[in-house]
C-alpha cells in the first residue's frame, strides 16, 4: 500500500494535464468543489492539491475567482514535470522550419496548399495590365517619379472612403503606404520595441510574424487563441498581471491566421479596455478583413480606438493584387514616428502601382472584383471543409471560418502532421503542419490548408488521399 497522500495523487494528475496543454496559461481550473467531486474526496483534500501546485508555481490563486494555470517556467526550473513546459517568453528561433516550408512554393509540388495565397485566376491580371499600360501611356513619368500630389490626395480620399465602410474614421494625413502588411508590422515593432523586449502574440500564430520577431531579436509571449473567439482575453490579462513586462500585442482580430477566428465585437471592446488599463499598444493586422463571407467587412479593433493606441495595418495583397505588395497603416499617436521610420527604409511605394489602385477604387472596379473573390473563396471554403470532414479520421475537428482563405484542421490526438506532410510530399501534395505556428513544439496534431485553390476533381482526390494517409498513420501507431 502506498504512503503517498491522496492530495498529492490528485496534484500529480492535475500537473500532467497542465503539462499536456489541456489548460493553457491563464485558463481557469475546475472549482475546488468540482475537483473534489471528480475525485470523490472532501474539499479540504482538493484544496490541498491546489495549494501544493501553487507552491510549485504551476497554478495561481486569484481572490474570489479560483485557481488558474500559471505561466510555465523554464525547463530547468521544473525538472519533475512529465512534459516540461516552455519559457514564459522566449527568443524566437524558427528559421529552419519556416524556410523549408517557404521553399515548397518554388518546388515542383503539384498541389500546393501550404501558403496563405489564392490561385492567380481569382485576381484581375488582364484588367490590371491594361490599366497600367493606359496610365503609363498618359503619364510615362510615373515609371521614375513619385506620385503627384493631386493623385496622392485622390488616393488617400479613396482609402478613407473604403475604410469608412469598415467603421473607421481615418484622417488622410494618418495613412502611410508600405511594402505589404509585413513591412507595416515590422515598422511598428521597430518603433515600439528594442531587442530582448517581450511581444505578446496569438498562438497558434502566423509563422511570418515569428520570423519578424526573430529578425528583430524579440521574445514571443504566446497567448492562446481559439477558432471560436480568437485571442483569450483572460489569458492575456493573466500574463499582463503576472508575467514579464509586455511592450505590445500583435493580433489578427478578423479571420486570424491560421485558425480563421473572428473575434466578437464585445471582445474587441474588452481587449481595448484591457490594453488601456495596462498601457499596452496594439498592432492590429487586418490583412484578411476584406475577405469576409458575410454582408460587410467586420469592424476592426481600431474602430473603437479613441486614444490612438492601436496601430492599424491593412493590405491589398489578398483582396486585389498580390504582386503589387501594397499595404498601409494608420498609426494613431505613433503615426509621425512611423512615417520617419518608413523614410529610413523603403521610403515610398511605386507610383504606377498606387496610381492604378487609385483608379480601381474610384471607378468601383475594386469593390466589384473583391466581391467576386469573396464569393469564390466562400464556395471553395465550404467545399474544402466538407471534403476534409468526409476524408479525415474520426475525431478530426474543423471550424468553418466566416472569412479568409485558411482552414485550420485539428486532427485526432496522436496525429503527427509533420510526418503526414512528409508522406504527402511524396505524393506531390503540400500543406502547413501545426508545428510552424508556434515558437514552441505545439500543435503537432494540427494542420493548415489553403482554400484559395479552385475546386476540382484532382483537389478532391488529393484531400481524400491526405485523409487516408492520416488514417494509415494513426492505425500504425496502435
Amino acid at each position: 500500500m502506498t504512503d503517498t497522500p491522496l492530495y498529492l495523487h490528485i496534484a500529480r494528475q492535475l500537473q500532467a494535464r497542465l503539462d499536456s496543454g489541456e489548460w493553457p496559461p491563464g485558463s481557469r481550473l475546475p472549482a475546488v468543489r468540482q475537483l473534489a467531486a471528480e475525485h470523490g474526496v472532501n474539499t479540504l483534500t482538493a484544496l490541498a492539491a491546489y495549494r501544493y501546485l501553487e507552491e510549485q508555481q504551476r497554478v495561481v490563486a486569484r481572490p474570489r475567482s479560483g485557481f488558474f494555470a500559471a505561466l510555465p517556467r523554464h525547463v530547468a526550473e521544473h525538472r519533475h514535470a512529465t512534459l516540461p513546459g516552455p519559457t514564459a517568453a522566449a527568443l524566437v528561433d524558427v528559421d529552419s522550419r519556416m524556410s523549408n516550408l517557404i521553399r515548397l512554393s518554388a518546388s515542383s509540388t503539384r498541389q500546393q496548399l501550404h501558403m496563405a495565397e489564392a490561385h492567380h485566376s481569382l485576381y484581375p491580371a488582364q484588367e490590371l495590365s491594361r490599366r497600367m499600360q493606359m496610365r503609363l501611356a498618359r503619364q510615362p513619368e510615373l515609371i521614375g517619379a513619385y506620385l503627384p500630389t493631386a493623385d496622392q490626395q485622390q488616393l488617400y480620399q479613396q482609402i478613407r472612403r473604403l475604410a469608412a465602410g469598415w467603421q473607421l474614421d481615418i484622417p488622410a494625413e494618418h495613412i502611410l503606404f508600405t511594402q505589404g502588411i509585413t513591412e507595416a508590422i515590422s515598422l511598428s515593432l521597430r518603433h515600439l520595441t528594442r531587442p530582448g523586449d517581450v511581444v505578446a502574440v496569438e498562438t497558434p500564430v502566423y509563422f511570418g510574424l515569428l520570423q519578424t520577431l526573430q529578425t528583430l531579436g524579440l521574445k514571443a509571449l504566446e497567448i492562446p487563441c481559439t477558432p471560436d473567439a480568437g485571442l483569450s482575453l483572460e489569458a492575456l490579462e493573466f500574463a499582463l498581471r503576472h508575467g514579464a513586462p509586455v511592450k505590445c500585442l500583435v493580433t489578427v482580430t478578423n479571420f486570424q491566421n491560421p485558425t480563421g477566428a473572428l473575434m466578437p465585437d464585445d471582445n474587441k471592446k474588452r481587449l481595448l479596455q484591457l490594453a488601456r488599463r495596462h498601457g499596452l499598444t496594439i498592432i492590429e493586422d487586418d490583412v484578411f478583413g476584406e475577405l469576409y463571407f458575410g454582408n460587410q467587412h467586420p469592424a476592426p479593433l481600431k474602430a473603437w480606438d479613441r486614444d490612438g493606441d492601436v496601430i492599424y495595418c491593412s493590405s491589398f495583397t489578398k483582396s486585389f493584387a498580390p504582386a503589387f505588395r501594397l499595404g498601409w497603416l494608420s498609426g494613431g499617436r505613433h503615426h509621425a514616428a512611423l512615417e520617419r521610420l518608413r523614410e529610413s527604409s523603403s521610403l515610398v511605394s511605386p507610383a504606377i502601382l498606387l496610381a492604378v489602385l487609385s483608379e480601381m477604387l474610384a471607378s468601383g472596379d475594386y469593390a466589384r472584383i473583391s466581391q467576386r473573390i469573396r464569393q469564390q473563396l466562400k464556395q471553395q471554403m465550404e467545399q474544402l471543409s466538407d471534403a476534409v470532414l468526409d476524408a479525415f479520421p474520426r475525431g478530426t475537428r474543423v471550424r468553418r471560418p466566416q472569412g479568409g482563405m485558411l482552414l485550420w484542421v485539428e486532427g485526432p490526438e496522436g496525429l503527427d502532421s509533420q510526418a503526414l506532410l512528409e508522406a504527402a510530399l511524396s505524393r506531390s501534395i503540400s500543406f502547413a503542419p501545426g508545428l510552424v505556428f508556434s515558437a514552441e513544439p505545439r500543435f503537432g496534431h494540427c494542420l493548415r490548408i489553403n482554400c484559395g485553390q479552385p475546386w476540382s476533381t484532382q483537389l478532391a482526390e488529393d484531400i481524400h488521399l491526405l485523409g487516408w494517409l492520416a488514417a494509415e498513420q494513426l492505425a500504425g501507431r496502435q
